[in-house]
């Protein structure tokens, strides 16, 4: 009896899965208040290319998270199905100690110490603006990472940084301004530098964001106990009595 309750143990161990987290948190089933075209929609503003940072408040998280992509939903009322390939975007992650309304117009500032690139090349991206008509509508501009990346709430805030080199056009994305805790904020090129000028406008509004989570794989050391723990039960069980 107290062998199998150890096996169960064993077993209830292993992790489960991430669940994915929208932010903001308070607009996961509600339409925001703004939509906005930055940093995928460019085109339609005269740029040539972008560089853009949003911050995301770690109090939106209530653990550490595997990221393996991000999604985006078409706003309600200026968004449209659309598919299109912006040629060249990278896209960075990294936990960082800047205060979400504490952002730096100079990107570099704004950059944590663990950064990482979890997508570089063309960006396919496409929408096929389902939900209903008043919104908000499904999460379907989907941003897969070639590399996950681990974030930690308890060790900083969550920057998001984005350098769309050649520009493309999308569509208007889901947006809020200005909530009250402010959970996301944002800076953005607007220069004819584009993507190269160091500096940035920073304000108070964000793309609603759906942070997509890989399920975690049990460690080896779990799976061999586990494995070990059944041979012996096995064996026991087969024991002449």
């Amino acid at each position: 009896g107290s062998f199998f309750a150890i096996l169960v143990c064993l077993a209830v161990a292993v992790p489960t899965a991430y669940a994915d987290v929208i932010v903001p948190n308070a607009l996961a089933n509600v339409e925001g208040n703004s939509n906005n075209s930055f940093p995928f929609n460019i085109n339609a503003f005269g740029l040539s290319s972008q560089r853009y940072q949003q911050i995301y408040s770690s109090t939106e998280f209530s653990e550490p998270i595997l990221i393996s992509g991000i999604a985006f939903r078409p706003d309600a009322e200026f968004g449209a199905a659309f598919s299109s390939t912006l040629p060249n975007v990278q896209i960075s992650l990294s936990t960082t100690s800047t205060a979400v309304d504490g952002l730096s117009p100079t990107f570099a500032n704004n950059v944590g110490g663990n950064v990482t690139t979890v997508f570089s090349g063309a960006l396919s991206l496409s929408s096929l603006f389902t939900g209903p008509p008043n919104g908000p509508k499904a999460f379907d501009i989907l941003i897969t990472f070639g590399t996950p990346f681990l974030y930690n709430p308890a060790l900083g805030n969550l920057l998001l940084d984005v350098r769309n080199f050649t520009g493309g056009t999308t569509t208007p994305f889901d947006a809020q301004s200005s909530l009250t805790p402010d959970p996301i904020s944002r800076v953005f090129s607007l220069s004819s530098s584009g993507v190269n000028d160091p500096t940035g406008v920073v304000d108070s509004a964000g793309l609603v964001t759906k942070f997509v989570t890989l399920t975690p794989i049990p460690e080896p050391s779990s799976l061999l106990l586990l494995s070990v723990g059944l041979a012996a039960f096995g064996f026991l069980r087969r024991r002449p009595h």
